[in-house]
């Protein structure tokens, strides 16, 4: 089957996969299913390629010597090998708009249970109700809420926050056109971090913005905020956010993503914790738009090799 697909879909990380096989089978094109080890893929003649959430690297793209589209299935492409895609010819796309509402609605999940100490206060539940420790929680009206990146799902936050009274800046060098659109308020990230009650990233993960917040950046926060992330673990230094917590610089962190995940290791300073809520990577996630994603994805690549049709290519 391999030698006639001319769609290719990539088993590893993929939890769109059943959506996509739906997509594909209705359309009629040839494609195969690669197994999720990139040892087991042998040279494939498919002219696209679907991947999820693992690593690309330029000796997996080298089994695929017809490739010339690679669509993520998702939205970050900070693990794929964009300098080896551009040696082979390689197009890459991804979708982008599958799950605005879900990451902007656990966004506020996160920014609302670590503000109100919901890990704390679960805790306490199933003792003396009437004894239960009384810490300190900000009232949120009137917070200022900084988003670091002002693209789909922090304008969706945007929105959202402002139905909780809060006071909305942003900080985003690469789309300066968003702010007039959105009316959110335009700050340098310095001041974003030394006025902002809640810092919420939501910006894609390169090499200038690893570790955005490192200590150096912890050190210039002013009011104890809380740092909710839905977007890319390594944004955040994590032994620099345990040192800022245990410092009293941040109050209290709501991640969905970790730097080294899925290791375990890598969770392990942040658990156990009652000023820190850890979910696994699940903000984009419900029934719709894991069905959207794997559609979409689908149907990128079947209108690429049934109609030519190039998608766009990602920002760079």
């Amino acid at each position: 089957m391999t030698d006639r697909a001319r769609i290719a879909v990539w088993a590893a990380a993929a939890p769109f996969l059943p959506a996509t096989l739906r997509t594909l089978d209705e359309a009629g094109v040839p494609y195969a299913v690669l197994p999720a080890s990139p040892v087991d893929i042998e040279a494939v003649a498919a002219e696209a390629l679907i991947v999820g959430g693992a690593p690309v690297s330029a000796g997996l793209l080298a089994a695929f010597p017809k490739l010339r589209l690679l669509v993520r299935g998702g939205v970050g492409v900070d693990k794929i090998d964009l300098a080896a895609a551009d040696r082979q010819g390689i197009l890459v796309t991804n979708v982008a708009d599958y799950g605005t509402n879900e990451v902007a609605d656990h966004a506020m999940l996160l920014l609302l249970a670590t503000v109100r100490r919901l890990g704390h206060f679960t805790a306490q539940t199933g003792g003396d109700w009437r004894s239960v420790e009384q810490v300190p929680v900000p009232r949120l009206q009137g917070r200022r809420l900084g988003i670091v990146g002002l693209g789909r799902i922090g304008t969706a936050v945007a929105g959202r926050a402002r139905a909780f009274g809060l006071d909305v800046v942003a900080y985003d060098p690469l789309a300066p056109h968003r702010f007039e659109r959105t009316g959110v308020g335009a700050v340098e990230l310095d001041e974003l971090l030394a006025t902002s009650d809640v810092i919420s990233l939501h910006a894609p993960l390169t090499p200038a913005s690893r570790h955005l917040l490192d200590r150096a950046a912890f050190a210039r926060m002013r009011r104890r905020p809380v740092i909710v992330n839905t977007a890319r673990g390594g944004l955040i230094d994590t032994t620099a956010l345990v040192e800022a917590l245990d410092a009293g610089l941040v109050a209290g962190a709501g991640l969905d993503v970790v730097e080294g995940e899925p290791d375990a290791a890598a969770l392990r300073p942040l658990l156990g914790r009652d000023d820190v809520l850890v979910t696994p990577h699940v903000a984009w996630y419900s029934q719709g738009s894991e069905e959207q994603l794997g559609r979409t994805a689908a149907r990128v690549a079947l209108d690429f090799v049934q109609r030519g049709i190039r998608p766009r290519p990602i920002d760079r």
